[in-house]
């Protein structure tokens, strides 16, 4: 009789501790699986590359700086120059256009992503600049875009309107300006950006416009002949300016660094 009891006690310490060998191993299973997870809690369950391009990739970093304080937009350009933060430009694969990555640059200017290889375009718009770069991206290398946008300001000396005209599409106010610049500001068919500041701080709107025809500047003046959707007030303007603006690119190639960062 007391054999019997022993040997069902036995039984059951037995069944006991395979159940609770089975539950550690489940428990055991479950981290393994999810030790990305545990490591990383960001990263989602499933496997898979976090920046979207599985496979190898290349680096590209782009860098934005540009001569006007962005703060202020009614602000002239300077002889400074200028992290353009916040920025968010697009980039389009020449083989497949249909699925663009944005970027959007930092505080500082600076923006990185890993990429697939192959031949990209970098597009931005800034003031009165569509921006089209091509890029080329290889397996293992970092390519480095730095991009500088400079504005020029020239005061109006004259401003004449000629009234709001009909055009193609929709109606256009055309005005004379008389501009102080001994060298030629912009070409026709050209944007650029005029800027009327009242006399309060930040008081003042932006009209972007478009050069129709001008003459060759004599004696340090330029006239130009511009067309415009919004009419311009020079009333209780303290002054306006024209802006014309312009941009430089340069390409870098080369191994990826084993640190990178957006200042690399």
């Amino acid at each position: 009789m007391r054999s019997n009891l022993r040997a069902g006690k036995s039984s059951r310490l037995v069944s006991s501790l395979s159940i609770l060998g089975l539950i550690l191993i489940s428990i055991f299973m479950v981290i393994v699986l999810n030790s990305s997870s545990l490591v990383n809690p960001t990263l989602p369950l499933q496997n898979g590359a976090p920046n979207g391009s599985p496979g190898p990739t290349g680096v590209l970093v782009v860098h934005l700086f540009t001569n006007q304080n962005e703060s202020d937009r009614l602000s002239n350009p300077t002889n400074s120059s200028f992290a353009l933060g916040e920025k968010a430009m697009t980039v389009r694969d020449v083989a497949n256009s249909s699925n663009p990555v944005l970027l959007v640059t930092d505080t500082r200017g600076g923006v990185l992503q890993d990429m697939a290889p192959g031949r990209y375009v970098l597009r931005l718009q800034d003031q009165t600049l569509n921006i089209k770069i091509p890029v080329q991206i290889s397996v293992g290398n970092q390519t480095k875009v730095v991009v500088h946008i400079y504005g020029a300001a020239y005061p109006l000396v004259y401003s004449e309107e000629s009234g709001i005209l009909p055009t193609v599409g929709s109606a256009r106010s055309n005005m004379f300006v008389e501009l102080r610049s001994s060298t030629s500001v912009a070409n026709a068919s050209e944007p650029v950006l005029i800027k009327v500041r009242g006399a309060e701080s930040g008081n003042g709107y932006l009209v972007n416009a478009t050069v129709i025809a001008r003459q060759p500047p004599t004696q340090g003046t330029q006239w130009l002949l511009l067309g415009t959707v919004t009419p311009i007030d020079p009333v209780n303007a303290t002054s306006i300016f024209l802006t014309t603006w312009t941009y430089s690119d340069f390409i870098t190639t080369g191994p990826i660094p084993l640190v990178i960062s957006a200042d690399a």
